[in-house]
């Protein structure tokens, strides 16, 4: 019997061990999974630009930027990426909102201008804190068209700002490839030709979305040799609220009226409503 308690206990003794050393080895298998994360977010990503660096530091010409205007103002319509997956989703509607009017159609193109004062304060605030981080730099410059605002060192767009949905989105000539594995969770909308030139997009969504933003942007501007004007005057580019009707009075929405297609019902007539038909072709 002493012998049969003595293997009880022994064995009651090994289960405990085996217990404890199982969730040691799951405790430091979870540190080191938490570490391997975490270092890799913390991956410097693999920059590679899409624009050409500038040659030298000489401004451009008053025909080099009426050149870079014309290309803003003739880009060609953006295609719709899909959406992030976030918790946070938005309406794609990019510049154009549809409704009915009567036996019309109206479409309402709003214009880069119209969108960002149409978005909320804490947006508005995001998109002059990142404007004037681009604008910081030297050599820097904005140019605002229909659908974006694009900044450019030289003829070379180096950014663009755009809206889509209600979402302030940053577009940057870096190849989106480069930050896989890293903190900035960047789309490829290289698909769209007019992307083709800045193919790098970052939504910004909160606060902390909108530091990272500044993060890329000095990131690129450090690949390219570009610095801080130290002379640069940070500016409020906050613009109050307007409505819809207010913006198209000034020309910053269009609203474009379309006839509805027509529907047509394909059956099969009964005896009745044959004999109906041909008697009123017949009349």
């Amino acid at each position: 019997m002493a012998n049969l308690a003595l293997l009880a206990v022994d064995n009651k003794t090994m289960l405990v061990i085996l217990m404890v050393t199982l969730i040691v080895f799951l405790v430091l298998l979870t540190i080191l999974a938490i570490v391997f994360i975490v270092a890799l977010r913390k991956r410097a990503p693999v920059i590679k630009i899409v624009m050409a660096p500038p040659a030298t530091s000489v401004k451009p010409t008053e025909q080099e930027e009426e050149a870079a205007a014309v290309e803003d103002e003739e880009e060609p319509e953006e295609e719709q990426p899909e959406p992030e997956d976030e918790s946070v989703s938005d309406v794609e509607d990019d510049s154009v909102e549809y409704v009915t009017e009567g036996k019309e159609r109206v479409r309402y193109d709003r214009s880069m201008t119209a969108k960002v004062i149409q978005m909320k304060d804490e947006s508005k605030e995001w998109y002059s804190q990142i404007k004037n981080e681009l604008l910081s730099y030297q050599k820097v410059k904005v140019r605002m068209s229909w659908k974006r605002e694009t900044f450019r060192l030289g003829r070379e767009p180096l950014a663009r700002l755009i809206v889509r949905g209600k979402t302030l989105c940053l577009m940057l000539a870096v190849e989106p490839a480069g930050f896989v594995g890293t903190k900035f969770t960047v789309e490829d909308v290289s698909g769209a030709a007019s992307n083709a030139d800045t193919p790098c997009q970052y939504r910004i969504k909160s606060s902390r979305r909108a530091k990272y933003a500044k993060e890329l942007i000095n990131i690129v501007m450090k690949e390219l040799g570009v610095r801080k004007d130290p002379n640069y005057e940070a500016q409020d580019y906050y613009q109050p609220f307007e409505g819809t009707m207010g913006l198209m009075e000034k020309g910053l929405i269009k609203r474009v009226v379309s006839n509805l297609n027509r529907v047509f019902e394909v059956r099969e007539l009964s005896e009745a409503e044959s004999a109906a038909a041909k008697d009123k072709e017949g009349e």
